[in-house]
């Protein structure tokens, strides 16, 4: 069996972290992905790859097609089975159904409103995305239309909603596909994210979310009642619930865990009802591929064999995957360069954020890593919200550090861009610090919009105390995916991530904040300077609700298409209107103004006159966890402590998810 887990919209190497800090140049990627699965079945033919996780989003190439970019070359691996993941989400859900489920539930591909036909039009020929959509044959509904997956996705806790009856379908995607690999029948079972609604409210119209535990004992005996002999999981649910659903339903024997992004270079093993021990697995992103070699006798699995094989600079690209994706990226670099325009949802047709810049442009220098691998505080989302804020108090000048932040929201994704003069594996070659336009898409892949909210301090802080329990919750169905915020340079937190109970709501585990050197005022009103998802309420930025006097941050059109400074404000275009309603023609209404500033505008134009530092903001300690953070159990070198934190009375099972690892793993 090989995992492959959460892509997140990555065509072509870049630079990588392995263990053991050994920074490389050259890593990852669908092209050297393709290279790793062909070797492992050349060694073993008849291997199975099952997917899992964010594929279609998460870099600019998948921003500005709806996913299109990455279509072409992960239909092309041969991928027997998918699990989606949130962000598969992300692009809307008659894209998510044109690509994965065949169109509606009727089976017809369903047409793309405006907005949608903006993000596609740079990639057709000319006509092909008419502003009206039309439905006939030969119509737009067919010419400008996502690519559809050639590969059987699959979730048991998917499932269709009639917004006008508020009534619960059927089943959007089958439950499981029933495999064959050297004579074993392998049932791989999907289980999508369980996190959608809580993220942009545009994502999930039609659609209604379990977690699936409900769901998944019946599906595994329906499977053994079909002959399955090896029960998989594909879960998008994040490690921490899928091992603690190893541990509490019975019968399976494989979990291919996602969402998380975790590396797991040893099985974790899971000792389960009635003594059945679970393999759990996460592989990374695109970095990595994992390999599960099994040895099935009479039904039971007997031994088996985990290598997270690591795609560093030793491993060559695929010819024919670059190919392919020298294809999908024709208009994003080089000669065939376009501009390229993404359609916020609401918005008429030719207007959005615009590229037109080489993704392989260099918009700035950092003398430090940048990574997104830290659950607390890291230097990358340092570096972003203190460019947010400044950017912020330029577009109102009434605005500083004593009445001014910014947060970024939990994200995961990125590309790692390693601090000029880092050793390039054992040298001599040193990292150049180059920040490219694909680089700032990698960490902002998303379509927002820079707001202005003002909003009480109580709202905040209890905002932050809830997310910082969503994130280190001791119960893992309570935790939500996803890490904690970053801060600006005028803020410090000291939190307590061991003692205080989460029954404990005011301290609870923000024990300080300081705005500027001042404890935070709960009755004083503090402006965020953060991301505004198209489509969610007018009191809503970068997952804080509550907010008042909402401003969007605007600015002029530069040469290149990207929006630049003097910074400006206006007001939401639609202030006194639900943006959306799912049972209004159109759905969304714009709020942001066509001129609305995006997270990359502004890092660019950080970045032209500023330097990533090792000072000002590389120097960790704005989030300072008092008494030190958890290490998690099963496997230290997670990232995110899987058994929470907190006292242990508060967790489902005190006794923990994992038992002894007696694995043969390499």
């Amino acid at each position: 069996l090989m995992q492959l887990s959460d892509l997140h919209g990555k065509l072509v190497p870049h630079q990588e972290i392995f263990e053991g800090n050994r920074a490389q140049n050259y890593s990852g990627g669908l092209t050297k992905m393709a290279t790793a699965i062909k070797q492992v079945r050349a060694d073993s033919p008849n291997a199975l790859l099952l997917m899992v996780g964010d594929t279609t989003h998460g870099s600019a190439e998948t921003l500005f097609t709806m996913g299109d970019a990455i279509m072409n070359g992960v239909n092309s691996l041969g991928i027997d089975a998918f699990a989606p993941g949130n962000w598969d989400f992300g692009h809307g859900p008659r894209a998510f159904r044109n690509r994965f489920a065949g169109g509606n539930p009727a089976g017809q591909l369903l047409p793309l409103p405006p907005n949608n036909r903006t993000t596609l039009s740079a990639t057709r020929p000319p006509g092909a995305c008419p502003g009206t959509p039309g439905t006939g044959p030969g119509s737009g509904r067919f010419t400008c239309n996502v690519t559809a997956a050639t590969f059987d996705s699959v979730a048991i806790n998917l499932y269709n909603y009639n917004e006008a009856l508020g009534k619960m379908g059927g089943l959007v995607l089958p439950q499981y596909k029933m495999l064959e690999s050297n004579g074993v029948k392998v049932a791989a079972i999907g289980i999508t994210t369980d996190v959608v609604p809580q993220q942009a409210a545009t994502f999930n119209i039609g659609f209604r979310f379990t977690m699936g535990f409900n769901e998944l004992p019946g599906v595994i005996a329906e499977a053994k009642a079909a002959g399955a002999e090896v029960i998989v999981v594909m879960s998008e649910l994040g490690l921490a619930k899928n091992l603690q659903f190893a541990k509490e339903i019975e019968g399976i024997d494989v979990m291919f865990s996602g969402h998380t992004h975790e590396r797991t270079p040893k099985a974790i093993i899971v000792k389960g009802k009635h003594h059945h021990q679970t393999i759990v697995t996460e592989a990374g992103e695109d970095t990595f591929l994992g390999r599960l070699d099994l040895v099935v006798e009479n039904g039971k699995i007997e031994d088996f064999n985990w290598k997270l094989i690591e795609l560093d600079d030793a491993v060559p690209e695929d010819p024919a995957m670059r190919a392919i994706v020298d294809a999908d990226r024709a208009t994003f670099v080089g000669a065939g360069l376009k501009c390229h325009t993404f359609g916020p949802g609401g918005f008429a047709f030719g207007k959005g954020h615009t590229l037109c810049t080489d993704l392989d442009e260099v918009a700035g220098t950092t003398q430090v890593t940048l990574q997104r691998y830290n659950v607390l505080e890291d230097v990358a989302n340092n570096f972003m919200v203190d460019a947010f804020v400044a950017a912020g108090r330029q577009a109102d000048p009434s605005l500083n550090a004593d009445n001014s932040l910014s947060t970024t929201n939990g994200f995961r994704f990125d590309n790692v861009v390693l601090g000029q003069g880092t050793l390039i594996g054992d040298g001599p070659a040193t990292a150049s610090g180059d920040i490219s336009i694909g680089d700032l898409y990698a960490y902002y892949p998303i379509g927002a919009a820079l707001a202005l909210a003002s909003y009480s301090g109580g709202r905040l802080f209890d905002a932050w105390e809830a997310l910082l329990n969503n994130v280190f919750d001791p119960n893992p169905y309570r935790q939500r995916g996803g890490w904690f915020l970053g801060y600006t340079e005028n803020m410090h937190l000291d939190i307590d991530l061991i003692d205080l109970p989460l029954s404990i709501s005011y301290p609870g585990r923000i024990l300080n904040l300081t705005i500027n050197g001042k404890k935070l005022d709960r009755s004083k009103v503090y402006t965020l300077v953060s991301c505004y998802p198209h489509g969610n309420p007018i009191d809503e930025a970068c997952r804080t609700s509550g907010a008042f006097n909402f401003r969007f941050m605007t600015g002029i059109v530069g040469a290149n298409g990207e929006i630049v400074g003097p910074y400006g404000f206006t007001n939401p275009v639609n202030p006194g209107l639900p943006i959306l309603d799912p049972l209004r023609t159109p759905v969304v209404f714009q709020a942001a103004p066509n001129n609305f500033v995006h997270p990359v505008d502004v890092l660019r134009g950080y970045l032209a006159s500023n330097v990533v530092d090792g000072i000002a903001v590389g120097a960790l300690g704005r989030v300072n966890a008092v008494g030190g953070a958890p290490v998690s159990v099963c496997e230290p070198t997670l990232v995110q402590p899987i058994q929470g934190a907190g006292p242990k009375w508060l967790a489902r099972d005190e006794a923990g998810p994992c038992g002894d690892d007696d694995s043969n793993d390499d």
